[in-house]
C-alpha cells in the first residue's frame, strides 16, 4: 500500500508519522479495493482523531458500522524491548522477533535463508520518539472511540492471555455480526 513511495518509507525510517490526509487516502483507496466480506484489523490506524473520522466516513460510505477499537495497552519499556528485538527478512519480509518468534535458522530466515535484519524505525532512539508523538495524540483517539465499541487491553501480559482476550472480544463481535 505505501512501502512503493520513496518520501514515505523516508518519513517512517525517521520516526516521524505519516500526515493524516496521506494516510487517510492510502486507506480508503485500500479498504474499497480489498475488503474481506468479514471485515478487516487494521494495525496502527487511526492514530489520530483525524483520521478516526476518516475511518468513519469510509465505512459509512461502504455501508458499514462504526469499528471495533481494541486498545492494547503496554508499558513503554516492554515495548521497546518488542520492538528492538524485532526482525525481517531481507528478500520474503517475513517478521520474526529474537523474544517471541525467533527463526529456526537464527540470523536467516526459516522460509527462505534470507538475512534477517533489523529495519531502520525499530531502533531505540526512533521507537521512542514514536511513542512520544503517539502519546501525544493518543488522548484525544482514546477519548474519541470511548464511547463506541472500545476495548482496553493489558498487552503486558503473557502473549496467550492477550492473545485469548482479543479473539473472545473480536468472536463476540463477529457473532453478533451475524445474528444481525
Amino acid at each position: 500500500m505505501l512501502r512503493a513511495d520513496p518520501e514515505l518509507r523516508g518519513i517512517l525510517a525517521s520516526g516521524a508519522l505519516v500526515d493524516d490526509e496521506v494516510v487517510c487516502q492510502a486507506v480508503s483507496a485500500r479498504l474499497r479495493r480489498e475488503l474481506p466480506s468479514r471485515g478487516i484489523v487494521l494495525d496502527g490506524f487511526p492514530r489520530t482523531r483525524r483520521q478516526a473520522e476518516c475511518l468513519d466516513q469510509i465505512l459509512s460510505g461502504m455501508g458499514m458500522p462504526g469499528p471495533v477499537v481494541l486498545h492494547l495497552d503496554v508499558t513503554r519499556d516492554r515495548l521497546v524491548r518488542r520492538l528492538t528485538a524485532r526482525r525481517q527478512c531481507a528478500v520474503c519480509g517475513t517478521i520474526f522477533n529474537l523474544m517471541s518468534r525467533p527463526s529456526s535458522r537464527g540470523e536467516l530466515c526459516e522460509n527462505d535463508g534470507g538475512v534477517l535484519v533489523q529495519r531502520e524505525d525499530d531502533s531505540e532512539g526512533v521507537i521512542l520518539r514514536r511513542l512520544r508523538e503517539f502519546d501525544r495524540v493518543c488522548v484525544q483517539l482514546v477519548d474519541y472511540y470511548r464511547g463506541g465499541d472500545y476495548h482496553r487491553v493489558d498487552g503486558d501480559r503473557e502473549t496467550e492471555v492477550v492473545s485469548a482476550e482479543l479473539l473472545g472480544i473480536v468472536g463476540r463481535v463477529h457473532k453478533f455480526v451475524e445474528a444481525a
